[in-house]
C-alpha cells in the first residue's frame, strides 16, 4: 500500500475514501470512539447541537479534505522531486487514534484553518510583496482560534513563522494582528450575544481514557521512530535542497512546537492526549521522508504497517 502512495499515480487517492470508510465502520461498529450530539466550538459554543449521524459524516469528510490539502501543499512545494501521495495516507493513519476523526469539534476545524494557514506563508517569498499572504494566513489563524482559543497565546509563534521566509516588516506585523484580530472579534461578539461559555476541556466524558493513553503510548514510539529515521533522510536532502525548502522545513518546527505545547498542556491539564493531534499536520510532512530512503526504507515500512495494522484491531481491545 505504501509502494502506491509514493508512487506519481493520482489514481491512488481513491484509496482514501475506502480507508476512511473502513475506520468508519469499526468505529460504528464497536462505538470506541463516542459519537457526540454536543460538539465543543470554542467561540462559536462549547455545546452546539449537531446530529451524531451528521456530525460523523462532516468529520469522516472534513478530515479526508485536510488529507488531501496536506497533499496539494506538499507536491506544490515539491518537498520531494517528484509528486507522491503518502503525506495524505499519514495524515489519515494518524488521525485515526484521535476522538476529532470520528466527532466533529473545534480541534478538526482549527487543522483545517492551519493548514489553510500553512498554505498562505508559503506562498511568501523573501523579493516579493508578501502582505497578501500575511494577511489571508493570519486571518486563518484567528478563524483557528476562535474555533480553539488557546491558539490565541501561541500567536507570536505564527508571526515567527512569517519572519522564517520575510523580513520583519512593520506593515506586514500590523496586517497580520488585523487579519488574526478580526475573526477572534467576531466571534468574541457572538460569544457574548449567545452567552456561551469557554470550555478548555475538549472532551466530557472520562470513559476510556486510560486505554487511549496506552493507545497515544504505543503510536507515539513507533512513529518517533518512524519520525528519527526521516529527520535523518531529510538531513541528508536539505544537503542538496534549496534554501526556499530549508525554510519551509524550519516553519514546520515551529508547528511541531505548537503540537507539543498543546499535547502536554493538555495531558498535565485534563490527563487527554487530544490536542497532540496538532503534531499530525507538520509529521505528515516529516514521515514521508523515511520511505524514500533506501537504507532505512524496508524498517520504516515495518513501523508504519505496525502502526497501521493497530489502528484496525485497536478498536477490539
Amino acid at each position: 500500500m505504501v509502494k502506491l502512495f509514493l508512487g506519481n499515480r493520482a489514481g491512488v487517492l481513491i484509496l482514501l475514501p475506502l480507508l476512511l470508510t473502513i475506520y468508519f465502520l469499526l468505529n460504528a461498529k464497536t462505538e470506541y470512539y463516542s459519537y457526540d450530539a454536543y460538539s465543543n466550538l470554542g467561540l462559536w459554543g462549547n455545546a452546539v447541537y449537531i446530529s451524531k449521524e451528521f456530525n460523523a459524516y462532516i468529520s469522516v469528510i472534513l478530515i479526508g479534505l485536510n488529507a488531501l490539502f496536506i497533499n496539494w501543499i506538499y507536491n506544490k512545494n515539491e518537498f520531494l522531486e517528484r509528486n507522491t501521495y503518502i503525506s495524505a495516507l499519514l495524515y489519515i493513519t494518524l488521525m485515526s487514534f484521535y476522538h476529532s476523526f470520528y466527532s466533529l469539534d473545534g480541534i478538526l476545524l482549527a487543522h483545517t484553518c492551519l493548514i489553510a494557514m500553512l498554505y498562505q506563508f508559503f506562498q511568501l517569498r523573501q523579493n516579493e510583496d508578501g502582505r497578501r499572504h500575511v494577511f489571508n494566513g493570519a486571518f486563518f489563524a484567528g478563524v483557528a482560534a476562535s474555533f480553539h482559543p488557546p491558539i490565541i497565546v501561541l500567536f507570536p509563534l505564527y508571526l515567527l513563522m512569517i519572519y522564517v521566509l520575510r523580513p520583519v516588516n512593520f506593515r506586514e506585523t500590523f496586517l497580520a494582528i488585523v487579519g488574526f484580530g478580526i475573526p477572534l472579534l467576531y466571534s468574541s461578539l457572538y460569544l457574548l450575544y449567545a452567552e456561551h461559555n469557554i470550555n478548555l476541556q475538549i472532551l466530557e466524558q472520562a470513559t476510556n481514557y486510560n486505554k487511549k493513553q496506552v493507545d497515544f503510548l504505543i503510536t507515539s514510539v513507533l512513529f518517533t521512530l518512524l519520525f528519527i529515521l526521516g529527520l535523518i533522510s531529510l538531513q541528508l536532502k536539505l544537503k542538496k535542497s534549496s534554501s526556499r525548502l530549508k525554510k519551509l522545513i524550519q516553519m514546520l518546527w515551529l508547528m511541531v512546537l505548537i503540537g507539543i505545547l498543546f499535547g502536554f498542556f493538555d495531558f498535565f491539564r485534563f490527563g487527554q492526549v487530544e490536542r497532540f493531534s496538532f503534531l499530525v499536520i507538520p509529521l505528515s510532512f516529516y514521515l514521508s521522508y523515511a520511505f524514500v530512503n533506501k537504507t532505512y526504507h524496508y524498517i520504516s515500512l515495518g513501523l508504519f504497517y505496525a502502526t497501521f495494522i493497530y489502528s484496525m484491531i485497536n478498536f477490539f481491545f
